[in-house]
């Protein structure tokens, strides 16, 4: 019985000294990317998602060709924006890159016994969107964390969110609201009623199972539970508003 608990208290010293050491190395030593092609306008190369659904194709012997379409954040609908919003990141106005309540939320339902959930803010998907792998390590989460702080100094919100809705994918190879919008129902992003930006916002966490396409009973269930939410965020429609005027 000693012995276990030597060991219990050996293996948590060991992994708190793993991860002190992670740290470290990402927070002082990785390098950070050059944002100045991001600053702006349409991404002047593919970014790291985009470049892996390509190379899967290629692998594949596909002749299938990205859907992508870039639109200024004033020409997105804004309810698509606040559907985004209360579905990935409710709290993104008023956090510097991480969402310190959102991870305590995701600790508070894991001990219920409920599964851990990424507790990713939108400044942290689009760091690993645009530059990191899909790798599921504490580094991979500590780099981008770090990415997350240093896109919302360098870029600040407005052109975050305007990245981020411009190159999420909606569904299999299709990149990016406009493209989306296109595709599903026809019509601009900036014409997108509360229901379709519902139906694009829950296909978000797994587009390529998930989408305005498949129609499965627990999709549907999410855009349910997305356009309700949306449909209570007055607040959040003011500060969408004001980004897009920005």
């Amino acid at each position: 019985m000693v012995g276990r608990r030597y060991y219990g208290k050996w293996a948590a010293v060991s992994l708190v000294a793993v991860a002190a050491l992670g740290l470290v190395v990402v927070l002082v030593l990785w390098p950070l990317p050059n944002l100045d092609p991001w600053r702006s306008g349409a991404p002047k190369s593919l970014w790291a998602a985009a470049l892996r659904q390509v190379e899967v194709w290629e692998k594949a012997g596909s002749k299938q060709k990205m859907r992508f379409s870039y639109v200024p954040l004033e020409q997105v609908s804004e309810h698509l924006l606040v559907a985004i919003l209360v579905s990935e990141d409710i709290n993104f106005f008023h956090h510097k890159g991480v969402d310190g309540s959102a991870w305590a939320e995701a600790f508070r339902q894991w001990f219920a016994g409920q599964r851990l959930r990424g507790a990713s803010t939108i400044s942290q998907q689009l760091a690993k969107n645009l530059f990191l792998s899909r790798q599921r390590s504490v580094t991979r989460k500590l780099a981008e964390m770090r990415l997350a702080w240093n896109l919302e100094r360098q870029l600040g919100k407005r052109r975050i969110l305007e990245l981020y809705v411009n190159i999420a994918e909606f569904g299999p190879g299709v990149f990016g609201v406009e493209a989306a919008s296109k595709t599903y129902f026809g019509c601009s992003a900036k014409e997108l009623t509360p229901n379709q930006a519902a139906l694009l916002a829950a296909a978000i966490p797994a587009p390529a199972r998930d989408n305005p396409k498949t129609h499965s009973a627990p999709f549907l269930a999410r855009q349910r539970i997305i356009a309700e939410r949306a449909a209570h965020a007055s607040w959040l429609y003011a500060l969408v508003r004001e980004a897009q005027r920005r």
